[in-house]
């Protein structure tokens, strides 16, 4: 950028030195001529080298047939001169052209287009009794410019035209200045105005055309395009966290409101109750106690994990083993006891450098949202691969009714719950703490799903950190 507008300057200021040059030329032209007519063209030295088609034989005067087809083909014609000024010979001369001529009369004619005749003289040197050789053309054909130049008549043109040039000068530059300063000043509008237009948040796309400001302009293009995304984003985020709050708060409400309503009634003195009733009413209170806490240790966990502050303490686990116990732990949970779960994997064992507790918990959060969102006769099938010596791969697929396209691209963004979730309580955190902690393994996680059809969720981790 920087050296396209020195560029432009510089090619500028050359321009414009070249048209005050040019100007000034006309200008001391107009001054210093004293005759001025156009020319057409010069036959000068064809003519003089006419004189090798004049043949000279023992007093014999002729042309070459050459000679005349160059004057056939221009119209023309010739005199042969004595040193008198009398014609001795002539070739297509008009009827109205004199047969002598003193010195002025050929000077004349040679200045001047008399007769509607632009004349040429030439000197021949093939015969002491002939002298010169007088050719002319049409006016049509050939046409003299004669221009006449002297230090006298730059002289007496100042100072009355030295001020003239200065101020032929001037208005160049003046002229000049103008064009240039529009032309670099026009697209600086349309810039400060697409600036304005980003601050108010009004995004559109300028098209980016050819000059120094090119480069500009892309850069405002794909800036506004940024910023708009950045706006929808926010907005996006700031309508989950809304959501989210009000789902959280749902869910907070609930169990607050057990534990308040057992409790008061336990405290009340008029109402007694027996062990068994006390027991019961303890172990809700327990119950509802241990989902607040957990609420807020993933609360807490997705800071970590977002931040990089918690510490991935990890050690040598067999994957396939730890899969095997965390699918039977979620099987032998008492609203899961119906459910299918099939794990694939072609190797025995796959010793792999992870955090136990952390991936069980991918695992876990998986196979559960798996089992609330769809249907009791829901299949989930597990499978773990090797992709390569240092990578493995774990699929958890099943055949249920699957996620809404509008949702998919938000399934790992804290606080969202998808549109098929309204009678689930969750706190909005699960994939999010699944996709941190993928993260933080250096793994990928992606997600496919078709409506209708099922969801697949695929894992690649490295098998050594190292």
């Amino acid at each position: 950028m920087k050296w396209k507008v020195t560029g432009l300057y510089i090619t500028s200021l050359i321009i414009l030195i070249l048209f005050i040059l040019i100007v000034q030329v006309f200008v001391v032209g107009y001054f210093a001529s004293t005759y001025n007519t156009g020319e057409v063209e010069n036959s000068e030295k064809e003519v003089i080298n006419f004189q090798k088609e004049i043949v000279v034989k023992e007093n014999t005067i002729s042309i070459t047939p050459e000679g005349k087809g160059f004057l056939e083909d221009r119209k023309g014609w010739i005199q042969i001169l004595d040193k008198s000024g009398n014609e001795v010979y002539q070739w297509n001369k008009p009827a109205n052209i004199p047969a002598h001529y003193t010195l002025s009369e050929i000077v004349f004619r040679y200045k001047y287009s008399v007769d509607d005749y632009t004349t040429f003289v030439s000197k021949l040197d093939k015969s002491e009794q002939l002298e010169s050789y007088v050719i002319a053309f049409p006016v049509k054909q050939v046409y003299r410019w004669s221009t006449y130049f002297n230090l006298s008549d730059i002289k007496s043109i100042y100072p009355y035209g030295i001020v003239i040039s200065l101020l032929v000068a001037g208005v160049c530059i003046l002229i000049f200045a103008y064009f240039v300063a529009r032309y670099m000043s026009q697209p600086l509008v349309h810039i400060i105005q697409y600036i304005t237009n980003l601050k108010n948040e009004k995004y559109s796309q300028i098209k980016a055309g050819r000059g120094i400001y090119r480069d500009v302009y892309t850069s405002l293009s794909q800036l506004s395009k940024q910023l708009q995304n950045v706006n929808q984003e926010r907005e996006t985020l700031e309508k989950m966290r809304g959501e989210w709050i009000v789902n959280i708060s749902h869910d907070l409400k609930t169990p607050l409101s057990s534990i308040k309503g057992y409790s008061e009634i336990m405290m009340d003195p008029d109402y007694q109750i027996n062990k068994q009733e006390m027991y019961e009413y303890a172990k809700i209170i327990d119950n509802k106690a241990n989902y607040i806490e957990q609420l807020i240790n993933d609360l807490k966990l997705t800071y970590q994990l977002k931040n990089g502050i918690i510490p991935l303490q990890k050690n040598e686990v067999d994957i396939i083993e730890l899969i095997r116990e965390t699918i039977i732990s979620v099987i032998n949970m008492p609203n899961f006891e119906e459910k299918q779960v099939e794990l694939e994997c072609k190797e025995k064992s796959i010793k792999t450098e992870i955090n136990q507790n952390l991936i069980q918990r991918v695992i876990m959060n998986l196979l559960v949202n798996a089992f609330i969102h769809n249907e009791e006769t829901v299949l989930v099938t597990v499978k773990i691969k090797l992709i390569s010596k240092n990578k493995l791969c774990i699929t958890i697929k099943d055949n249920g009714q699957g996620i809404k396209e509008a949702d998919l691209p938000y399934i790992f963004d804290r606080y969202f719950r998808g549109t098929n979730t309204e009678n689930i309580s969750g706190t909005g955190l699960g994939m999010a703490i699944v996709k941190e902690i993928i993260l933080a393994h250096q793994g990928e996680i992606y997600i496919e799903s078709e409506e209708g059809k099922g969801t697949e969720v695929v894992i690649d981790i490295p098998i050594s950190l190292s």
